[in-house]
């Protein structure tokens, strides 16, 4: 009887326990939200930045003036929590707030060539290299073979398997009555040095930034064709619509200049493997955009 009595008892303070940790939990929330509505925050905002933040990152909301972009800024399918003071600096001069995002996710808060750090060459083909994120030094690519003049202007090469899903997606637009060629590929470190010193970084990475040292990148164009006007061939209609399949993406798009730091380059294609490129190319994001938000902080490549 007295082994009953004291099991219930037990539960008793089991349940008191819970029941005072629930009631605490409440009031909490209720502090939070009576907290942001003496800010300004309507009963909207207020529940966006509830569902969106926690502990510190609502402690920073509490501490600041009311910020009309901020339920907006948490909300968004590509926030991620880490930049939220970034996001608040950034937005007392923007107000879109998906160029917030974008612009800070993809460190374009900062100038180009700043706030730089080494690239996780870990991750092989899906590694970013830009104006952010370098190549060490002693960066080597082992497994680069020559281009045959059948599929480029003489004197390229590239990775194995990048050759090799290039011949692949070049055969599929010869059998389509189109015509490929490479005319910029794999650069080693003196090369690029070379390359940049004889431009600018208008139109050329420095030395370390550059995605030719990879053995990922190639420049696709085909005969008689200069610069952008390759955009107006059906070559480039074809691979706007299947390079992907082939494991390459456009890297650096029309109107994304502001995002990947570089002008618009129809013709240079950087290869990530089949499955990720599919991912990227349905994202509809830059490479530097979907890098930082589902490599980086996702960590899905």
């Amino acid at each position: 009887m007295k082994n009953k009595e004291l099991k219930r008892a037990l539960i008793l303070i089991v349940f008191i326990i819970i029941l005072v940790v629930i009631i605490k939990m409440v009031q909490g929330t209720d502090k939070v939200s009576k907290q942001l509505k003496k800010i300004g925050y309507n009963k909207d905002e207020i529940t966006l930045i509830k569902e969106n933040l926690n502990g510190d990152s609502i402690n920073k909301i509490l501490s600041l003036e009311y910020n009309k972009l901020i339920s907006g800024i948490v909300s968004n399918k590509y926030f991620i929590p880490y930049n939220l003071d970034n996001y608040i600096e950034y937005s007392k001069k923007e107000e879109d707030i998906n160029k917030i995002i974008s612009m800070v996710n993809t460190n374009r808060d900062h100038e180009f060539y700043t706030n730089t750090k080494q690239t996780d060459i870990s991750k092989n083909y899906s590694m970013l290299v830009n104006k952010y994120n370098y190549l060490p030094n002693d960066y080597t690519v082992n497994d680069i073979e020559e281009i045959s003049n059948w599929y480029a202007y003489e004197g390229h090469s590239i990775k194995s398997e990048v050759y090799e899903q290039y011949k692949k997606m070049w055969k599929k637009a010869n059998n389509e009555g189109l015509t490929l060629l490479v005319n910029s590929s794999y650069r080693t470190m003196e090369e690029q040095k070379k390359e940049y010193d004889n431009s600018s970084d208008e139109y050329a990475s420095r030395p370390g930034f550059s995605e030719h040292q990879t053995g990922l990148a190639l420049d696709i164009v085909t005969h008689n064709i200069i610069g952008n006007n390759f955009e107006n061939t059906d070559e480039f209609k074809w691979l706007q619509n299947h390079a992907h399949e082939y494991g390459f993406i456009l890297r650096y798009p029309k109107d994304k200049e502001n995002i990947t730091g570089y002008n618009y380059e129809s013709w240079h294609y950087r290869y990530l493997g089949v499955e990720l490129a599919k991912k990227v190319y349905e994202s509809n994001l830059t490479y530097d955009e979907y890098y930082a938000y589902f490599c980086e902080y996702k960590n899905e490549c």
